[in-house]
């Protein structure tokens, strides 16, 4: 079903992909021969239903899952043609080109200013280059205007929506290749949410974005691609009008139908 999406959208890059990726934590296998492709400069939505691997097979993208000592990973994941699993690549590099904002927003216990700076100072960057990126990072976030005036307050004198735009604009300080977002609006109000989806349809002329949620109206609203998986398998990959619209598999019919969820 992969294969045959891809073929057909053979005009489209796909900045990160993978082939035949298999997961294990301990002896539970948790991802089965998973193949997808993540189209440059689009929104993906992954959904399913919980325990169905998907926050696992995201934080393979960005090789997280390295951080638990039981897990075991076989086959690839390519960005940009490149095997992030080979032996001696660079995994902090990898981290930069591929960002990552999670569920709950996790500011760093610093100020507005510091938390966009950091990286930056961390390598060395001159001062009135990181003042740019800082000042650009939050606009991309849509930030900019409501804490201009006041960036050496802490971070978490913002509010919850703010706090994750602010890890957004985070991730896109390092000038991202791809951001993964892992049910980013899952612990805020309507009105964050909504800002986030419209952030998200913005910022995809700059950025390729991989988003899980289990929301999805939220998929349907904001997503050029949607995979569904189950029990660790990728049961279906379609344009999300189409999936929505005609699912190829049962399993994706009874889900986006609320047979099971």
């Amino acid at each position: 079903m992969v294969n045959a999406i891809m073929n057909q959208n053979s005009t489209l890059t796909a900045h990160i992909r993978t082939e035949n990726l298999n997961l294990w934590f301990g002896d539970k296998q948790v991802l089965q021969n998973v193949n997808i492709p993540i189209y440059d400069k689009r929104i993906t939505a992954l959904i399913g239903p919980s325990g169905c691997g998907k926050s696992t097979l995201l934080r393979c993208f960005n090789r997280m899952n390295d951080l638990i000592p039981e897990a075991k990973i076989k086959g690839k994941v390519l960005l940009n043609e490149e095997n992030i699993y080979k032996s001696r690549i660079d995994v902090t590099k990898v981290r930069t080109k591929v960002g990552m904002v999670f569920q709950r927003p996790n500011p760093f216990p610093k100020s507005i200013y510091n938390n966009i700076a950091y990286g930056l100072k961390l390598r060395g960057e001159k001062k009135s280059y990181i003042d740019e990126v800082v000042e650009t990072s939050l606009k991309n976030a849509w930030l900019w205007d409501e804490v201009k005036d006041r960036m050496s307050s802490s971070a978490f004198s913002l509010s919850g929506g703010q706090q994750q735009r602010l890890c957004i604009a985070r991730a896109m300080a390092n000038n991202p290749d791809i951001i993964l977002l892992d049910e980013p609006t899952s612990a805020l109000d309507p009105q964050s949410t909504a800002k986030i989806e419209e952030l998200c349809l913005e910022l995809k002329d700059k950025v390729t974005i991989l988003i899980v949620t289990h929301n999805i109206a939220q998929a349907g609203r904001i997503s050029d691609y949607t995979a569904f998986m189950y029990l660790g398998e990728m049961v279906e990959f379609d344009e999300t009008k189409r999936m929505f619209t005609i699912p190829k598999d049962k399993r994706t019919e009874a889900y986006l139908s609320g047979v099971f969820g």
